[in-house]
């Protein structure tokens, strides 16, 4: 299941790791920002499809375009905005994979390295309580 996180390689030094580690944490909040960024602006999209759908084809409609409001109709509007829906919803699919692959390597290396966060609950810590000898590393 780990496989993938782990085919990249492993840094050398405990100094590479949490360099390692940190970085991966900070690429992965990053991505998670601007995936909720863009669900935020497909749920716009979806909104503003449901409210001219059902409205007369030739009807004005106004749209903005690079700063600009623009004169158009419904069925000029429509297919361009559901087209703008539709690759967010790649871009979307495209960063959750990304985000994913990151938040593995981040699990992959804490395991391994058996990497603390403070203020984070370390999942293994009731299991592990008989075996106070391991060590870690704190990031």
């Amino acid at each position: 299941e780990k496989a993938p996180a782990a085919k990249q390689d492993d840094p050398a030094s405990e100094k590479e790791v949490i360099n390692t580690f940190q970085t991966l944490r900070q690429e992965a909040s990053q991505l998670f920002s601007k995936i909720n960024e863009l669900e935020n602006e497909k749920a716009e999209h979806a909104l503003v499809i449901d409210a001219i759908k059902d409205l007369d084809p030739k009807r004005k409609c106004f749209r903005l375009i690079g700063g600009v409001l623009v004169e158009r109709t419904v069925e000029e509007v429509l297919p361009a905005v559901q087209k703008n829906r539709d690759g967010l919803s790649a871009v979307i699919e495209k960063l959750t994979q990304q985000r994913d692959d990151k938040v593995d390597r981040v699990e992959y290396l804490q395991k391994k390295y058996k990497i603390r966060v403070r203020g984070e609950e370390y999942p293994e810590d009731e299991e592990n309580d008989g075996e106070a000898g391991k060590q870690g590393v704190l990031a």
